[in-house]
């Protein structure tokens, strides 16, 4: 099989908006294990800062929670910057909280317009080039400035905080914390929390050598103040007449079984889509994927069948930001594929079995 059609699946998945969402590591992840002793890498700060401090006075648990209960409970605006590789999305977001109902407006400032609504823990995103009105449950996908539970908890359980200076972000002062993996599954993360507050305000993800992966900062925010409704409704519904309307149930994408399984997981990873994908060009049979997250990173995992007698190649490649990692089991190709590093793209590709 050639690297091209090898790749095939995945590079026609990876144009899909919602499969690259799933699959950020993402603080933006506006989405979803320890297998022992932590790896000299996961040891030492890939940043070097002799300023840091270690914060065994400082409870993970108390810097997590005070950055969740800032961003549910409090009125704020401002101006988000989201940088990958390169490439760089500007939105806008309004944050309204009246009698116990969270409500929120993230508008694209720039590329093809895009709104998301949020009431509580229903989206409705609006797509105008699509004409599509798209109504789903709250996950891993959306989250910024919120720190959803199950990154909380991934933040909690599997890295060790340090302490480190008080730096400015859009004009706030603000706590920086380096979160550091105790495993060699996951990335390093710096977020960056407003002092009063504790609103969080800028986060970065990098990698074993510190290189930034991805970042996500409000250039400009105003904390407090009255917020109107008419300020969290969307700026785009009457710009198409007749929406395509597409509602999600909520757990709808775990229904489907592919008849595989993934065993002997990083700790903290769990299965958050299960799904069939089109058949190869020229192949008759669909091929399965299932997404695992730990709230952080996400890795998706395919399972392609084979033709009589053909062999593929595997092992690890990268591709593009992405780690890969192909093995052949029986007349079928397992597939690991993400923007994580290689021993978690690994493990998940390794673990995944018939039931």
């Amino acid at each position: 099989m050639s690297r091209s059609s090898k790749f095939s699946y995945v590079t026609a998945a990876n144009r899909d908006p919602a499969f690259r969402w799933t699959t950020a590591p993402v603080f933006m992840a506006f989405a979803l294990g320890a297998f022992g002793a932590a790896t000299a890498a996961a040891q030492s700060s890939p940043l070097g800062s002799s300023t840091a401090t270690s914060s065994t006075a400082v409870s993970v648990g108390q810097i997590l929670q005070q950055a969740a209960n800032a961003a549910a409970t409090l009125n704020y605006t401002g101006t988000i910057t989201y940088q990958h590789r390169g490439a760089a999305e500007t939105s806008r977001i309004v944050h309204m909280y009246e009698n116990g109902v969270e409500m929120e407006r993230i508008t694209s400032l720039d590329g093809a317009p895009f709104e998301v609504i949020r009431v509580n823990e229903e989206l409705t995103c609006y797509i105008p080039d699509a004409r599509l009105m798209r109504i789903e449950p709250r996950t891993g996908r959306q989250g910024f400035p919120s720190l959803l539970p199950r990154q909380m908890t991934t933040l909690a359980h599997h890295f060790t905080v340090k302490k480190l200076e008080i730096e400015r972000v859009a004009g706030q002062d603000a706590q920086v914390w380096l979160f550091e993996p105790t495993d060699e599954f996951r990335f390093w993360h710096k977020l960056w929390t407003e002092l009063k507050t504790g609103l969080w305000l800028r986060g970065r993800v990098l990698d074993e050598r510190g290189t930034v992966i991805e970042e996500i900062t409000f250039s400009d925010i105003q904390i407090g103040g009255k917020i109107a409704r008419e300020q969290v409704k969307s700026t785009l519904v009457n710009s198409i007449a007749n929406w395509r309307v597409d509602r999600t149930l909520p757990t709808s994408g775990l229904k489907t079984d592919t008849g595989w399984l993934a065993k002997a997981l990083p700790a903290g990873f769990v299965k958050v889509r299960e799904s069939f994908m089109r058949a190869l060009p020229g192949r008759a049979e669909p091929v399965s994927q299932l997404v695992y997250s730990d709230g952080l990173t996400s890795v998706s995992v395919y399972a392609a069948p084979l033709p009589n007698g053909e062999t593929a190649a595997v092992g690890a490649s990268v591709q593009g930001g992405h780690q890969v990692f192909s093995r052949q089991s029986n007349d079928q190709l397992i597939t690991a594929f993400g923007e994580a590093r290689p021993a978690t793209v690994r493990a998940i590709a390794n673990g995944l079995v018939r039931k």
